[in-house]
């Protein structure tokens, strides 16, 4: 019997985990209502056709062999006018395609933590994080998110986690799985502690063009003006509606205070060979083509997000706090229709009986006695509304409700 490592027995990923369960539903016969994954093509949502053409063209007619291990050139220089345009000093040099954003994550967190190095985490916060540190044999150290401030941090509380084995502060925002946007402000108070500890910050940025009202300002520019290195990554995946095309990218924002690390990166980008490169030559025209299609489709979602966020509020048993941004809303089922499960038996369960799938808040980071799962609201209102239906019958044969 060849055995695994010991190291993959710790790498969870609650939002394919819990598919897994779906899918033997879906080889039995039984019907899913699939409301854990982002992907706004499931949804009928497609991509711009500046987008999807050149990448077309390429697959014709163009070079599609190995790109530079950093990425195509045109694609660097597009993402460093990008931020450019947004007011981050930033060079072709400073900017590595990764496959999506968590690429870039796993080619980071892999050459910068070793065995027992902790990094602080938001909880709840994208599992990727602590998957990823738990492969690496290194410590998610977990900062708390509040609901009852609108999933907002405590920088007095990220302060007091910081001890010597601290290499980073990872920075989601605006946050998955909440879509809560962080102000300015508590930014730039996270900033000022990675200062104090000669920290390196992740800023996580997917959703930064996904926002119903103003985006918060790039991370990068905040670290600028306070001299920290900062790392931000990003993707097409979301704002663009092609994540299964996995273009996204790291950047470096005071490269000269991390050249030792950076290097490593790049030998492990070495290692991989590149990104897939058909997909990288979508990067130009979707950061510098047109974007009408963009407030359109935030539109669309936040009639979605309205209407999840309605039928929340008029369900017995559940509350949640309206996302500002992105298109997931973590739902709290109060203590008396949980019945004493974990949030992951709830979950269990409610596709068991419904056939609605959602994914578990302790997936994410929060404690499994708090009763959050998040959904996400991608679905028209018609299918939204079905599951709903669906959910408040469950939760009607609860006991205590």
């Amino acid at each position: 019997m060849i055995r695994p490592s010991r190291r993959t027995a710790n790498f969870h990923y609650a939002i394919r985990n819990i598919f897994r369960v779906a899918e033997a539903r879906e080889r039995a016969g039984r019907e899913v209502l699939h409301f854990n994954i982002g992907d706004p093509q499931s949804f009928g949502f497609r991509p711009p056709q500046h987008v999807v053409e050149p990448v077309v063209r390429a697959l014709c007619d163009g070079f599609t062999g190995y790109a530079h291990s950093a990425g195509l050139r045109e694609a660097r220089e597009a993402v460093a006018a990008y931020a450019a345009r947004a007011g981050v000093a930033c060079t072709p040099s400073d900017v590595l395609i990764t496959a999506g954003a968590s690429e870039a994550a796993d080619l980071l967190l892999g050459a910068l933590v070793d065995e027992g190095d902790e990094v602080l985490v938001p909880a709840p916060g994208y599992p990727i994080y602590p998957a990823l540190l738990n492969k690496f044999g290194a410590v998610a150290r977990f900062y708390h998110l509040d609901d009852a401030r609108s999933w907002q941090s405590a920088p007095d509380e990220i302060d007091s986690l910081v001890n010597s084995r601290t290499r980073a502060i990872v920075l989601i925002n605006p946050s998955n799985p909440t879509g809560a946007v962080a102000p300015d402000e508590l930014t730039a108070r996270l900033i000022d502690t990675a200062a104090r500890h000669h920290l390196l910050v992740i800023s996580d940025e997917v959703y930064r063009e996904l926002c119903f009202g103003p985006p918060p300002s790039p991370a990068a520019l905040l670290a600028e003006e306070r001299g920290v290195p900062l790392v931000t990554l990003e993707s097409l995946s979301k704002t663009h509606l092609i994540p299964g095309w996995r273009i996204g990218w790291m950047r470096f924002t005071h490269a000269q205070k991390m050249p030792d690390l950076i290097s490593a990166i790049n030998r492990l980008a070495d290692g991989r060979l590149c990104s897939p490169t058909p997909a990288q030559y979508a990067v130009r025209p979707a950061l510098e083509g047109n974007r009408d299609f963009l407030p359109q489709f935030i539109d669309a979602v936040r009639r979605r997000r309205d209407f999840a966020v309605a039928q929340v509020r008029e369900t017995d048993g559940l509350s949640c706090s309206e996302p500002a941004a992105a298109f997931y809303l973590m739902v709290k089922v109060d203590g008396g229709a949980l019945a004493g499960r974990t949030d992951e038996q709830f979950v269990l369960d409610l596709l068991d009986e419904t056939g609605v799938l959602v994914v578990q808040g302790s997936g994410f980071g929060t404690d499994p006695r708090a009763g959050y799962f998040r959904l996400v609201y991608l679905a028209d209102e018609a299918i939204l509304g079905a599951a709903f239906a669906h959910l408040r019958r469950f939760l009607a044969a609860c006991p205590s409700l």
